[in-house]
C-alpha cells in the first residue's frame, strides 16, 4: 500500500473540487434565479411608480378637466420619460385607456386581462401579454377622497430587460476566469491554515491523540458525562457508565431519560454551572458539579462529573454539619465556663451551701436534658448538636424546647447522620436567627420516627416570613439576612430531596414552623 498523500494536498484538492461544482452549478441556473429576481426587482419599480402616480393630485385633477385624455396623456409621458418605464396608462373605471406611448390605442379598452382587480381598488404585479406583447406591469387603484375614480399600469417590455440581462451575462462571464483563479489562491491557503491550525501532524497522528485522550478519559476516578445543545449524550467515561444497570445505551441517548434531574439543561439555558451537589442515580448517592461548554460565546453543550460519596468525600462535603456541631459545643464550652465561674465565685465568698445548691440544680437540670436525649436520639451526632444548641440558647436568653415525644431510632438509607446535621442545624441556627430581639424567645424542636418515615418539626415565635420572601427561601444565594449567605435552606432541600422527602413551612406573623419528612423507602 503506497503513502498517502499529505493532509495539505488533499485539502487542497476537495477544496478546490468543492468549490468548482458549485461554481458550475451556479452558472447553469444563473439564467432562471437571476431573470426571476431582476423581473421582482423591476416589478417592484414598476410597483413604486404607479403607486406614486395615483397619488399626485395632478392626475386626480386631470379625471375631472374638461379634457382628461389630453391632461392624464401629457402626465403620462412625462412620468414615462423621467423613469424610462415603457408605458404608463391612466384607466377609466371600464378599463378604458386615458393615456398611451400609442395615441391610436387611447380610448380603446385596456388588454392583457389582469387589470380587473385593479378596477376594484387592488394594487398588484403581474406578467402579461398586451398589444405591444409581453410585459412586467404593476397596477394601482385611483382614488379621490374614497371613491375610486379609475387606475393606472406603469409596465416594462421584457425584450428591454432581456437585452439588459445580455449586458450584464458579458460582465459576469469576464469575472468568472478570475474566480477560478481565487478559488485555486484559497483552496492552497486553507490548505495551509488547516495544517498550521492541526500543529502540522497528519490524521494519523491526530488519531493517536484521540487515543490517548480516551484512554486519559477512562482513567479519572470521576465519572464525566457530556451533552450537546439538543441534551444528547456525546461522551461517557467507564466511571460513569458502572453508575447505569449493564446494556445501557448512552451516545445519542437524551440525559432526561438517563438522569432526570441532571440539570444539564438548566445549565445551559443559564450558562451558569452548578457545583457540589448531591444526586442520586440508580440508588447511589453522588457529589456532582455541572458546568456549561460554551465556544466562541455560544453555548455548545453541557459536561457533569460525578464523585461518589466515600467516608472522605462525606466528612469534606458536610463540613457545614461539622460546623454546626463545633458551634454548638463552643458555646456550651462557654456556659461551661461561666458556670465554674459562679462555682468558684461562691467558693471564694465561702458560701458553701450556696455553691452545693448551685451544684445540686445546674447538674439535675444538665442530667434530665443529656439522659432524655440519650434515652430518646440513638445518633451521638444529633445527640451532640442538639446539647449543644440547648447552650447556645441559654446563652442568647432563647427558650429551646425539645419535645419530650422526640424519639430517633434509625435513619433512613439516603438521610444519614451528616444530612440529619445540616438539616437540623440550619433549621434551628435560622430559627434562633428569627427570634433574637423579639419579647418573646421561643423555638420547639420535634423528631417523630414512625415505620415509614421520619418527621422534624421546627418552630419558632418570630414575626414570620414575609410575603414577598415566601416563594424565594429555597433560592440559591437568596438571603434576607444582612450578612447571610443565601444557601442554608437550598442545601437542606436539596439532601431532602435526595433522599425523597419534602420540606414545608407555615408561616404568620406569630411565627414560622418548617415541616421536614423523610421516608424510609424511595418513592
Amino acid at each position: 500500500m503506497g503513502k498517502p498523500l499529505p493532509l495539505r494536498v488533499r485539502v487542497f484538492i476537495t477544496t478546490a473540487i468543492s468549490s468548482l461544482i458549485p461554481l458550475i452549478l451556479a452558472i447553469s441556473i444563473l439564467h432562471f434565479s437571476f431573470i426571476d429576481s431582476f423581473e421582482e426587482q423591476i416589478a417592484n419599480q414598476a410597483m413604486d411608480i404607479a403607486t406614486l402616480a395615483s397619488q399626485r393630485q395632478d392626475v386626480i385633477a386631470g379625471y375631472y378637466s374638461e379634457n382628461p385624455v389630453n391632461d392624464l396623456q401629457i402626465i403620462a409621458e412625462e412620468i414615462r420619460n423621467y423613469t424610462h418605464a415603457t408605458f404608463v396608462v391612466f384607466l377609466d373605471k371600464e378599463g378604458k385607456r386615458h393615456s398611451h406611448p400609442n395615441e391610436a390605442l387611447i380610448g380603446l379598452p385596456f388588454t392583457g386581462g389582469d387589470e380587473g382587480p385593479a378596477l376594484h381598488g387592488q394594487s398588484y404585479t403581474s406578467k402579461a401579454v398586451g398589444i405591444s406583447g409581453p410585459s412586467i406591469r404593476a397596477f394601482a387603484p385611483i382614488f379621490n377622497g374614497s371613491q375610486q375614480i379609475g387606475a393606472v399600469a406603469v409596465g416594462y417590455f421584457e425584450p428591454g430587460i432581456s437585452l439588459t440581462l445580455a449586458k450584464i451575462y458579458k460582465i459576469f462571464y469576464l469575472v468568472i476566469p478570475l474566480g477560478l483563479l481565487l478559488i485555486v489562491l484559497f483552496s492552497i491557503l486553507l490548505a495551509n491554515n488547516i495544517k498550521n491550525l492541526i500543529f502540522g501532524m497528519e490524521p494519523l497522528e491526530i488519531a493517536t491523540l484521540l487515543k490517548e485522550r480516551d484512554c486519559m478519559l477512562q482513567s479519572v476516578k470521576e465519572g464525566i458525562i457530556a451533552i450537546d445543545q439538543n441534551s444528547e449524550v456525546t461522551v461517557v467515561n467507564q466511571v460513569a457508565q458502572n453508575l447505569f444497570p449493564p446494556g445501557t445505551v448512552f451516545i445519542g441517548c437524551h440525559i432526561s431519560k438517563l438522569i432526570p434531574d441532571s440539570q444539564l439543561t438548566l445549565v445551559m439555558s443559564t450558562q451558569q454551572p452548578l457545583e457540589d451537589e448531591q444526586l442520586l442515580i440508580n440508588g447511589n448517592i453522588v457529589l456532582t458539579n455541572r458546568h456549561p461548554l460554551v465556544i466562541n460565546n455560544k453555548i455548545m453543550g453541557a459536561i457533569a462529573t460525578f464523585r461518589p460519596l466515600t467516608e472522605v468525600n462525606r466528612i469534606a462535603e458536610e463540613l457545614t454539619g461539622v460546623k454546626n456541631i463545633v458551634g454548638a459545643l463552643r458555646a456550651r464550652t462557654h456556659e461551661f465556663l461561666n458556670k465554674l465561674h459562679v462555682i468558684s465565685g461562691l467558693i471564694q465568698l465561702e458560701a458553701y451551701d450556696e455553691a452545693k445548691s448551685y451544684i445540686s440544680s445546674i447538674t439535675l437540670k444538665e442530667h434530665s436534658l443529656v439522659s432524655f436525649l440519650i434515652d430518646s436520639i440513638q445518633s451521638s451526632a444529633v445527640v451532640g448538636l442538639l446539647t449543644g444548641k440547648a447552650s447556645e440558647a441559654q446563652e442568647k436568653q432563647i427558650n429551646l424546647e425539645i419535645d419530650r415525644e422526640s424519639q430517633l431510632v434509625t435513619l433512613p438509607k439516603y438521610f444519614d447522620e451528616h444530612a440529619m446535621i445540616v438539616v437540623l442545624g440550619n433549621l434551628i441556627e435560622n430559627a434562633f436567627d428569627t427570634v433574637a430581639g423579639q419579647e418573646k424567645r421561643l423555638v420547639r424542636v420535634l423528631i417523630k420516627q414512625s415505620p415509614h418515615d421520619i418527621c422534624i418539626l421546627i418552630e419558632d415565635s418570630g414575626t414570620g416570613i414575609p410575603i414577598e420572601y415566601r416563594h424565594r427561601v429555597f433560592e440559591a444565594g437568596f438571603t434576607s439576612k444582612e450578612h447571610g449567605q443565601g444557601f442554608g435552606l437550598p442545601n437542606c432541600k436539596n439532601r431532602i430531596d435526595v433522599a425523597g422527602g419534602t420540606i414545608t413551612f407555615c408561616t404568620d406573623e406569630n411565627g414560622t414552623v418548617f415541616r421536614i419528612v423523610i421516608p424510609y423507602e424511595l418513592p
